[in-house]
Order: structure tokens, then sequence, then C-alpha cells
């Protein structure tokens, strides 16, 4: 059935109406939309391991949590870091850890330690697992690289200083600074006389090797490193460090300034908790109990026989308990997204039609100007001293980590809104935006001129993500929200972002997407950003090529069911994989929804038929995809995790993509089609 057939139109209509109505429905007293966002179950064990560490544990928590663990594994008793994804070696001695320090040994765990013994064992984990081993005597602290506590004291010129770190990572090193340098050990006897994971070393304890990969150049950053940590290594032993106790307390310091306004990720309070009990501070520390209050918000309590609901309340924020729920299984997030959840949600509202002065999108604008952060010089200062905050973050709280992304999209509701004194908030998040550009034309998430790509090799960054550089979709999202001000006084950054673009679009079409999978991500994008400026003059015969081979790139990857999808496979691939891999790939909502926006978005370049839409084949199968899969309540299914923390090692579920994406998208093609 083609998109011009007068009954298939309804049918759009018919869904977009379904779906905006029924979100509507999931918008907050407050004026807010927060959605649940789920990742992998490491991050529930780790829950585990914090009430252990400061010697607060919660039994009725702990089995939450190890329902939720469980519920999760693989039938192979592995467990992975997304859908459908392969096993985890480091995850799943986690998640095993875990289950064994609730008394959930069952026959299942059997099937995991089997896995593990087979990949290695302990001795092959990464970083952090060994991290989190050492705190409890399960392995000596020496299996984890060394971080010299001196690093906090470098200074901002030095080559090598906490502010060259991303801003995750950065949130995640101070704290461990003080971990790794204390080396705590907090024994189980209290609860468990001899604790040990024994039965997961793949050898005996004369035979371990807890050295560094040995395979690198000699004359590489890697094998410096390596060498460098040796060093450090012996450091540690010596009775005089007379650095040490400043370092200490610039730690300390820095810990308490950021949690006081901080609800950042879960890793980061976790750790910042777990350092200021290492130096001695008792559990009722204010700080120590900001940190344990965020992360108690940020659990979602269900019944674990109905499947993770896509709404992390109620409870009310911050509650654990329900009526109702008989089989209480407790997902601990990794972190939470009202500030990027709410605006996209207006987004999708408004172009399905909802006006611009609805009281309920009027309160929801609202509520994301009283987010704004004003007052707080964040981490961002220190590569851009010279300008006023004026940014968002993710979070309910975050002020000293705005990202560039949440205000883009925060900007570009409120500029649509009918709120009279958005003003202001307008000028100065627009002017915080421009000043984030980095010196290579695009933008980065959190910091300027992240580049130092030498922090990447320390054995510290097995993950390879401590770096925050400029990206193609953050870039591209600039584009698209640039021409809504004034095209016209910004022709200097679109030119710059433009080139960015232009040198790194992929070789196939596609750009690298690094906070959605993937190249789709990247390219839907892009191509919105490039698009938004086809009255701009740069935009000659070059870029309608790029754009075309772009193009013909996304309808070469269509699915049989006239869908799309990718794997975050392609991350370690460097290529594209369909999700799921292996299989006969299948559409996912969210990543479909993707694809047809950026579908849209070049065909209001490249195409001059009146019918460009209409007789866009790839474009009706896409539409006849969501139309088709959507529910009666107006709602999509979607399990895959399509969003990226670090990729390669931790990607995200966003329960609000396959709500407010497929009907943004749906909205863009009915509007496309009256002209």
């Amino acid at each position: 059935m083609m998109i011009s057939d007068a009954d298939f139109q309804n049918s759009i209509l018919s869904s977009i109406n379904k779906a905006k109505m029924h979100q509507l429905s999931l918008q907050s007293p407050e004026g807010y939309w927060w959605y649940t966002l789920e990742a992998n179950e490491s991050i529930s064990a780790e829950a585990i391991f914090l009430m252990y560490f400061l010697n607060e544990v919660d039994k009725k928590t702990e089995a939450g949590l190890a329902r939720q663990i469980l519920s999760t594994q693989r039938q192979d008793g592995a467990w992975a870091i997304w859908h459908g994804g392969p096993p985890d070696l480091s995850t799943t001695i986690e998640c095993y850890w875990a289950l064994k320090l609730a008394g959930q040994m069952t026959n299942a765990l059997s099937k995991a330690r089997d896995f593990i013994l087979a990949s290695g064992g302990i001795t092959k984990a990464r970083v952090f697992t060994k991290i989190h081993l050492a705190q409890f005597g399960l392995i000596p602290w020496d299996a984890a690289p060394c971080m010299p506590s001196e690093l906090m004291l470098m200074p901002t010129w030095a080559p090598v200083n906490i502010y060259e770190f991303s801003s995750w990572a950065r949130a995640c090193i101070v704290p461990l600074l003080i971990i790794m340098n204390k080396r705590p050990v907090r024994l189980f006897d209290r609860f468990f006389p001899s604790f040990n994971l024994d039965e997961l070393f793949a050898e005996p304890a004369s035979q371990r090797n807890w050295s560094y990969k040995e395979d690198v150049s000699f004359l590489s950053w890697e094998r410096f490193f390596i060498e460098l940590d040796k060093i450090l290594k012996l450091t540690t032993r010596l009775p005089f460090k007379p650095f040490d106790g400043l370092a200490m307390k610039k730690c300390e310091d820095w810990i308490c300034e950021h949690i006081e306004k901080t609800e950042d990720i879960f890793p980061a309070l976790a750790y910042g908790a777990a350092a200021l009990s290492a130096l001695g501070h008792p559990n009722s520390h204010p700080i120590i109990r900001k940190a344990l209050n965020a992360l108690k918000s940020f659990q979602q309590v269900y019944d674990g026989d109905d499947g993770l609901p896509p709404l992390p309340h109620p409870p009310p924020r911050g509650g654990r308990e329900r009526e109702g729920v008989t089989h209480a299984a407790i997902h601990q997030q990794c972190c939470i997204s009202p500030v990027w959840d709410t605006p996209w949600q207006i987004t999708a509202l408004l172009e399905a039609g909802i006006p611009s002065n609805d009281p309920s999108l009027i309160k929801a604008g609202r509520w994301l100007i009283e987010k704004q952060i004003t007052n707080t010089y964040g981490d961002w200062r220190f590569k851009n001293p010279e300008t006023e905050p004026g940014g968002w973050s993710f979070e309910f709280e975050n002020e000293f980590f705005p990202d560039i992304d949440d205000t883009i999209q925060v900007l570009h509701v409120l500029n649509k809104l009918a709120i009279p004194e958005k003003e202001s908030a307008i000028r100065r998040g627009l002017n915080w935006l421009l000043s984030m550009q980095n010196d290579d034309g695009g933008f980065g998430a959190f910091d300027k001129n992240q580049k130092l790509a030498v922090v990447n090799k320390i054995p510290f960054s097995d993950h390879g993500a401590c770096l925050d550089p400029s990206s193609p979709d953050i870039t591209g999202r600039m584009l698209m929200l640039l021409p809504q001000m004034d095209t016209g006084s910004f022709q200097t950054v679109v030119s710059k972002a433009l080139n960015y673009l232009a040198q790194t679009q992929e070789a196939f079409g596609g750009w690298h997407g690094r906070w959605g999978v993937n190249y789709i991500y990247g390219t839907w994008c892009a191509l919105t950003g490039i698009a938004s400026l086809k009255n701009y003059a740069a935009l000659d015969s070059d870029w309608q090529e790029r754009i075309k081979k772009a193009v013909k790139w996304l309808k070469s990857i269509q699915h049989e069911d006239g869908g799309w999808s990718e794997s975050p496979d392609t991350y370690k691939e460097c290529a594209y994989i369909p999700y799921p891999n292996g299989s006969k790939p299948k559409g996912v909502p969210s990543q479909t929804a993707w694809t047809l926006m950026g579908l849209i978005a070049a065909n209001s370049v490249i195409a001059r038929s009146s019918d460009k839409y209409r007789d866009d084949e790839a474009i009706s199968r896409g539409v006849e995809f969501l139309a088709r899969n959507q529910k009666i309540d107006g709602t999509w299914d979607e399990k895959e995790f399509t969003g990226t923390g670090f990729p390669g090692h931790f990607y995200i579920r966003y329960h609000g993509y396959r709500h407010f994406f497929p009907l943004l998208a749906l909205a863009k093609i009915s509007s496309a089609l009256k002209g």
C-alpha cells in the first residue's frame, strides 16, 4: 500500500492520535515526563556491594535487586550488557557475586560459573570489576591499576590533569583516587564467615597473573603506562608521601562540592560515598546520605512478574513502597533522564498537533526553565572560562555537569512554546552552547576541546571512554537548532560545523553516532542538521551528493518488514550490523523512526517533485511498519537497547524512545504530506 492512499493516510492520523493521547496521560503532576532508563545488571549488583561496603545492608532491598538480576540472566547462565547481546565476563562475575551474597545460589548460577571459568575467570575481568573485588579482599589490590592521588594536584595547564578526562570519567576518578590510595578492605565476616569467590578462578593462586597485556609495541603509550604502573605500585610502599594529605583533602572537597549539587550517574555517587567512608567518615555524613538518597531515588520497585514498566513512578520519586506489588523486584537505574525525556516528548506532541499554548505543554516548558543552571560554574568552565552558565543537565539536579545535547533540545522546544518569560533563558542557553564549539568545528557532550587521546591509553581506561570529543550526532543537532534562532548571525559556527561533518562522513555514506546506536542515529542527526540549512549557501552540489550517498545507504539497509534496526555490535566491528545479529533482521520502532526522519530531512533538500514523500517506497514501507506494529493503547514494544553510554561497554534502553520517537516520525510524515 502506497503512502498516497487516503485510507493509509487516515491510519497515520489514527496512529498519531492514539500515541499522543497516551503520552499526554504520562505527564507528571509537576509537568515533566520521566521514563525508565535501563542498563545492564552490573548496576544492581554494585548497589548490593555498596550496601555491604558501608555495612548498611537492607535485606529487603537486596532481595529485590537479586530478583531483578535473575530476571535478566541469559539461558546459558551468563549476563549481557544489552538485550540480545553476547555474554559479558565482567558483568557475569558481578551478577554471580551479588546473587551469592543474596543467598541465591541456584542451579542456574552453576551455568554462570561454567561460563566465567571458560572465559578465563576473575583474572580476565575488567579494571572496575577488579577494583570492586579488591575492596572486599577477594583479590589483592595490586591486581588493580595504580592511580596516584597527586593527579588531583595537577594544575589545569599541566599536560595531564583531571579536566583532561571526560566528565563521567572525572566524576569516578576523583573518588577512586581516594579508594585506590587508601586501599580499604571490608570483609564479609559479619555476614558470611570466610566468604570468597575461589570457585571463579580458572587457575590456582600460585599461577594467577594480574599483569596487563604485554602484546603491545615497545614504543607505545600503552607500554609506557604499563611500566609506569609498575613504578607507581612500588611508590605506594614508601612510608613518606609528602603530598598525599593535600591530595586527599582536595579530592574530598571536590567530592563534597559536587555531590552537594549533583544527582549524577550511579558509579560516581557510589564511589563518592565509598571514598568518604574510606577516609573514616560515618554513614551519617551529610554527603554520604545525599549520595545514598539519590541512588535510592533511582530505584524502581515493580512486580517482577509483569516486566519492567516504562515509568519509574509511581511510587513518588524517592519512595520504594508500592501497594499491590506481590513479587517485588527492584531495578536500580544507573541514572535518570527527566530533562532529556521532557523536551523530546514536547517536541513530538507539538509536531503531532498539540498547540504551543496548550496548558500541559506550557507547564512542562516552565518546569524546564526552572531547571536551567544559571548560578553554578560547572566543570566545563576550566576549558571555557569566559562564559556565564546557562545550560541544562540530564537529571533533576546536576549543576556541575550541564550538557550540550540536553540544552539543544530544551532550547528547541522553548523557542516554540508560547511562554512570554522564555527569552532570557533562551539567550543564556544559546550563548553557552555557542561558546562550547570545539576547535575542530564539532560539539562534544559536556566539555570543550577534550582531545588528549593519551588518557585512553592508561591501564585504568580499559573501556576507552575517558574522552568527550566532538561527535557528528550532537554537531548535527546543533545545526538543526541554529536556523530556528537566527542563521545569519551564526555563519562562522555553521561553516565550521559543516566542515566537521564533511570530514567525519563514513565512506559508505553514514555518520557515526556517539550517544545512540549507531550509524542510523548519527546519520539521522547529521542529515536533519544539514537539511535545516537548505537555504544556506554552503549546501552546494558537493553536499547534495553527500546527502544522496547517505540516503542510498539508509535505503540499502531497510529490512523485509519495512523497518530499520542496528545492533550495538556495530561499535566493535566498525561496520553496520542489523539488530538482532545472527538471525532474520527486524525493525526496531525508535531506530525506524530515526531513519524515517533522516530520509524526510534529506528529501526536503534533494527532491524536487511535490510527490517526493508519497512516491518514496522506503518511507512508505517504514510508515507502514510503525502503523502495523503500534499496540491498541498507542504504544510500541521495544526491548532493544538503542542508547549508548560507552561504545562497546555500556548501552541503555531508554523506555521513552519507543513512545515519542515513532510519534515524532509519523507526525513529520503527516506534515510533509500536507505540503
